[in-house]
């Protein structure tokens, strides 16, 4: 019985594969992994619509074929650079910025109800400003110098 267990340490110990190295990488990188993989399967999406082969995309891209590869295997941490390439020439957007906005807490000091009481009212404000930074259309131009 001695036999069978030392056997079973032996084999047990002799953990050449390093899946639990893997295990705890994947846990630990677990939210940038998911992204990369939603990325790896939009890029494929796209290949196939178009009709293109990771080595069509490695040319336009000017990469090798095994980077490709690895980008759309979904392990790979891509930086901004080259989702803005990929982007590029695939024609598609694969990471989004939403448009600035903020919340305000405005607190106003006393309302008075149609009861004649006085309420403190808390009220939340949302303010976009998508628009403030926006360039000024020819029709605008036109609009305030006819004015």
């Amino acid at each position: 019985m001695t036999d069978i267990r030392k056997k079973i340490e032996e084999i047990a110990i002799d953990d050449t594969s390093g899946w639990k190295e893997d295990a705890k990488y994947r846990r630990a990188n677990r939210k940038w992994l998911r992204k990369s993989q939603d990325i790896a399967l939009r890029i494929l999406d796209v290949l196939e619509e178009k009709g293109m082969q990771q080595k069509d995309l490695a040319e336009a891209l000017d990469v090798s074929p095994q980077q490709i590869s690895k980008i759309v295997k979904g392990k790979q941490n891509l930086t901004l650079e080259t989702i803005s390439k990929l982007e590029q020439v695939l024609g598609v957007e694969l990471v989004g910025v939403p448009k600035y906005q903020t919340k305000m807490d405005v607190d106003k000091k006393e309302v008075k109800t149609s009861f004649g009481k006085q309420k403190r009212q808390r009220v939340a404000v949302q303010v976009d400003f998508g628009d403030v930074f926006k360039q000024p259309s020819d029709s605008d131009y036109n609009y305030r110098n006819a004015a």
